[in-house]
């Protein structure tokens, strides 16, 4: 379970610096300046009560600003959401990134890279609660977007892989979990194997 939760952990890190950039030039001013300034609360690991009071703030900014199913209401639902779940309201948590997750397939497609995040981010949130059916459900979505897309050595492929074979792992299903792990590490090697035939 240690390990599981190491890969996991990992991942979550990589897959959230890619949604920031995904982000990166979207909003309202006012709205991004509330945003950046609740980003760096959370990298500061602050998830006090005035950490929460700002994220509502910066969903209301953006319902205000830009709509009830902006890309920007969006991001504020799952940035609450993970609030929430850094809480240990995970109820809370779970409503908001469904919330999200209706704006994002309406708006941007069901195969949109904001919806491949917050499957996982959703997933995410199941595994704490050892609900691994769910999650694994999840992490499934996510990994089929990310690999229609991307190439098989891409950060997000790696990501969804690795938190796949995880909550695989979690459950007991380690035939299942293996290949996934293989493959992910195949993947790793395919730039290095490059780099040493052209040196």
């Amino acid at each position: 379970m240690k390990f599981a939760k190491a890969w996991l952990a990992a991942g979550v890190v990589l897959a959230a610096s890619q949604f920031g950039a995904l982000y990166a030039q979207d909003g309202n001013p006012e709205w991004r300046a509330l945003r950046q300034e609740l980003v760096q609360r959370i990298n500061a690991n602050c998830y006090d009560v005035g950490t929460l009071e700002l994220a509502q703030q910066v969903l209301q900014t953006a319902q205000r600003t830009g709509g009830a199913e902006s890309a920007d209401t969006a991001l504020s639902l799952v940035l609450l959401a993970h609030v929430h779940q850094r809480q240990g309201q995970l109820t809370r948590a779970a409503q908001s990134y469904t919330a999200a997750l209706a704006i994002q397939e309406k708006t941007a497609g069901p195969d949109s890279p904001r919806v491949a995040f917050t499957l996982s981010a959703l997933a995410g949130l199941h595994y704490r609660r050892e609900a691994f059916d769910q999650a694994i459900a999840l992490y499934e979505r996510a990994l089929a977007i990310h690999e229609k897309q991307r190439r098989p050595d891409a950060p997000a492929v790696l990501n969804s892989r690795q938190n796949l074979a995880a909550a695989h792992r979690a459950q007991g299903a380690y035939a299942k979990a293996a290949p996934l792990y293989e493959r992910e590490l195949d993947a790793r090697a395919q730039p290095l194997l490059a780099v040493a035939l052209v040196h």
